[in-house]
């Protein structure tokens, strides 16, 4: 047989199959509609439902990739010469010879007449004679004495005066009142009340820290009365000297 004839026979098989299929359709149309008891009766059996298996293995995550760094090239600054300029060699001062010129002659002095000092027709002027206070009662020595706190413990946390008041004799003399007053200060003590200082011994804090006012120290009697001039008393504001030793001393009767 050759290839015709395979084709042929190819063609009378699909013809045959065409007319079959044709028939089948045919007798579908023409056959009982579903109305028919016969069909009706028949009765599809359950649909029986399978279980569906649940999947036991959770999926892992999926790693995210990370992007990866590229290294770049980090170049080292190199240091910079520095160029030191080179100076040029100055030129060589060269000194200039100076002219010496002779020596002149030196002048000689001419003698000088000196007037000799007269007699003065009055003589030296007198001294006058120091004023007499009208109190009975001066400091003694004129000197005021400014030290550092010894009598008591508070140290440079105090400024104040003390003393004694000293007789014709020297002897102490107590019941004296001693005015101590200033800026904001006006205080009166009596003799004899603070023996760390003598037997007529006296002591007043005006301040408990050190400064530089200006006090003023006065005796009176105790009645009283002003029997001496006022003393004044400057601080330097000194932990060194922060005790001023005011002493009195009587010359004349009261």
């Amino acid at each position: 047989m050759g290839r015709s004839a395979i084709f042929n026979f190819i063609s009378i098989i699909f013809l045959v199959l065409a007319v079959i299929w044709i028939v089948f359709v045919v007798s579908r149309l023409l056959g009982p509609s579903v109305t028919d008891p016969r069909v009706a009766g028949f009765v599809l059996p359950p649909t029986v439902e399978l279980p569906t298996l649940t999947p036991t293995q959770t999926p892992l995550p999926t790693n995210t990739p990370t992007d990866t760094l590229t290294p770049t090239i980090t170049l080292t600054p190199s240091e910079t010469p520095t160029i030191t300029p080179t100076l040029a060699p100055s030129s060589t001062i060269t000194d200039t010879p100076t002219v010496t010129l002779p020596p002149s002659a030196t002048p000689t002095p001419l003698a000088t007449f000196t007037a000799l000092p007269s007699a003065s027709p009055t003589g030296p002027s007198p001294t006058a004679p120091p004023t007499d206070s009208p109190y009975p009662f001066r400091l003694r020595e004129d000197n005021i004495i400014l030290t550092q706190n010894f009598a008591n413990s508070a140290g440079c946390a105090w400024q104040g005066f003390g003393g004694q008041v000293f007789g014709l004799d020297n002897d102490p003399l107590t019941g004296l009142q001693v005015h101590i007053y200033g800026e904001a200060v006006d205080f009166y003590v009596q003799s004899g009340s603070n023996t760390l200082y003598g037997p007529a011994g006296w002591e007043q804090p005006v301040d408990n820290v050190i400064n530089t006012r200006t006090y003023y120290v006065q005796l009176l009697s105790a009645q009283g009365t002003v029997i001496s001039d006022p003393i004044q008393v400057t601080f330097p504001g000194d932990c060194a000297q922060n005790l001023a030793l005011v002493n009195f001393i009587q010359t004349r009767p009261l």
